[in-house]
């Protein structure tokens, strides 16, 4: 997948939605690419290195994300079963996010993986976003390739406050559906 169709389809989003993608911009370019961190205040991690199993009760921990951006590639696709379909991922503020802030994945879909990475944010037991609040990202040729929750402002208005979330990552075709996600990447940009 270029990356410069990636830059183009968040830049159409930019321009869509009137929000500020400068900061998601840089992070999918960066994760899709592989690329090192582009600044100090950028942090890329294995997917699979990260603490925690990925269920609800032990998160994959991103950490602190407050003013920089987190990005955990080459996680493992969600599939279909029961404990497959979702993975949690958490991280901690401890100020509110600012603008522009988001969270979600980036992925490349083709014709053996064709179930998207919906991402949702949980605060405790509390849904704060579901993923229907998720704008989408495409390539060039109109396919979907990244899904992202904007945190600073939330869609209600207002920011996102500190704390620690969990970020839902999610399979939404049925959980014995044989669709299932590409490999994909965990970005969190906290401005």
């Amino acid at each position: 997948m270029p990356v410069r169709l990636i830059h183009r389809s968040v830049a159409r989003l930019a321009r869509r939605t009137g929000l500020l993608a400068t900061a998601l911009a840089t992070a999918i370019v960066s994760a899709v690419a592989l690329a090192p961190p582009a600044s100090a205040a950028t942090y890329q991690y294995d997917c699979r290195r990260l603490l925690g199993d990925g269920s609800y009760s032990r998160p994959l921990a991103l950490g602190n994300v407050t003013g920089r951006t987190v990005i955990a590639v080459n996680c493992p696709p969600l599939t279909s079963g029961a404990f497959y379909t979702r993975r949690f991922f958490s991280f901690t503020l401890t100020r509110p996010a600012r603008r522009p802030s988001y969270a979600g994945a980036a992925f490349g879909l083709d014709r053996n993986h064709r179930s998207a990475v919906n991402p949702s944010l949980l605060s405790g037991p509390y849904t704060v976003m579901h993923t229907g609040a998720g704008l989408w990202t495409y390539n060039r040729a109109g396919v979907a390739n990244g899904r992202f929750l904007p945190l600073g402002p939330l869609p209600g208005g207002g920011m996102l406050p500190a704390g620690t979330y969990r970020l839902e990552m999610q399979k939404l075709t049925s959980p014995l559906g044989s669709l299932g996600t590409p490999w994909f990447n965990v970005i969190v940009v906290i401005s």
